[in-house]
């Protein structure tokens, strides 16, 4: 089997509420942002998607994203670069084609955007290998479940109020998901405390609930808030309390707190997380699929962690997530961020509060042609 055809686009999908982009830890929001607010709304992001097909007739899809820009730069990536590496290749053989993108394009970046643009090809290449076994990935991945545990992700943004965050959340919990997860690194800390109590004391303290501070804290507002959190509040985990790149916070942070800490999704190679993992600084990994790499390298990750005894709690991508969490044991829970539920024909499922995976073979995914037409980027 060889790949005979590459095709690529990119979609400027609108998001279903905006979002706050983080400032740098103790900065004061911008001119108009408001006092409780600290960031940059976008109302966008761009979605790489590559369609692979064969000469046996199968058509893999794969597909990336973006926020703040890089769209174009991913489909040239996708265009120029590592479509003629894949062209004439078995797509069964994803770690030679890796290995080859790897080489060729490793003095322009092991990480950042190459890695996310390939991300969308190494789907592509394992969605063929569903297709090519009739079996949905995560049966292919090994089967560990039919559904997943999955918790509302889109309810709880920095600029919404108290009373936003319940109206939001409050669909999400009478389906039955397990919970929700709330915004914080307000410059006022004060705000967070606030905006997480009351939304704790409408919701109630059997409802799942995380805190996410996006890197906006610095070590002591992390280590004040995380003892808040884990006395008053009873939050289930603080997610990127600090920057990515303090490790030594993030040790000192875990020594001090029982209160669980999960990071990952900025994060973009194996080694990164084996530093954490070595220094005992985090207790869930949350990698996301097209920063790290792709499938593969996600997977290798997940052996890994396995090896450390820590949990996997994939970073967004729900339509990839169930099935790393329906096909491997360690993968324990799947974060609902609708931000590409629109582009596809049939999206995962929520059934009795739990997700479910496509039925169809591979990712189960078709790409909405009128939804393709309507955001596609112009060239």
């Amino acid at each position: 089997m060889k790949i005979t055809q590459v095709e690529s686009q990119v979609l400027r999908l609108p998001l279903n509420r905006p979002i706050t982009a983080p400032l740098a830890p103790g900065s004061l929001p911008l001119a108009g942002d408001g006092p409780s607010f600290g960031g940059i709304r976008l109302d966008h992001l761009f979605m790489l998607a590559v369609h692979l097909d064969t000469d046996a007739g199968h058509r893999g899809l794969g597909f990336a994203y973006t926020l703040g820009g890089g769209g174009r730069a991913l489909k040239a990536l996708a265009d120029a670069d590592l479509s003629p590496i894949v062209l004439g290749e078995n797509p069964l053989d994803h770690e030679r084609i890796g290995q080859k993108v790897y080489w060729r394009l490793q003095t322009i970046g092991r990480r950042g955007l190459v890695s996310q643009a390939y991300s969308a090809f190494d789907l592509a290449l394992w969605d063929i290998k569903g297709k090519a076994a009739g079996l949905p990935l995560h049966k292919l991945l090994g089967g560990a479940r039919d559904s997943a545990p999955v918790y509302g992700s889109d309810t709880g943004w920095l600029w919404m109020t108290p009373d936003e965050i319940v109206e939001a959340s409050r669909p999400y919990i009478e389906q039955g998901m397990m919970g929700v997860k709330i915004k914080v690194g307000n410059p006022r800390p004060e705000i967070d405390a606030d905006r997480v109590t009351r939304v704790r004391e409408v919701l109630g303290e059997e409802i799942w609930l995380a805190v996410d501070a996006n890197q906006r804290y610095d070590y002591a507002t992390a280590l004040a808030m995380g003892r808040f959190f884990e006395e008053d509040i009873g939050v289930d985990w603080f997610e990127e309390p600090i920057s990515c790149e303090d490790l030594a916070g993030h040790i000192r942070l875990r020594d001090k707190l029982e209160l669980p800490i999960a990071l990952g999704e900025t994060l973009f190679g194996r080694d990164e997380f084996v530093k954490y993992l070595d220094s005992n600084a985090v207790d869930i990994l949350q990698p996301d699929v097209t920063r790290i790499g792709g499938l593969t390298e996600w997977l290798k990750l997940a052996a890994v962690a396995e090896t450390y005894h820590r949990p996997l709690a994939p970073h967004l991508l729900p339509e990839v997530a169930v099935h790393l969490a329906c096909g491997l044991p360690g993968v324990t829970l799947v974060e609902w961020m609708p931000w590409l539920t629109r582009a596809f024909v049939e999206p995962p499922a929520i059934v009795n509060g739990r997700i479910v995976p496509p039925p169809g073979p591979g990712l189960g995914l078709e790409i909405n042609p009128d939804v393709a037409t309507k955001y596609q980027l112009p060239s």
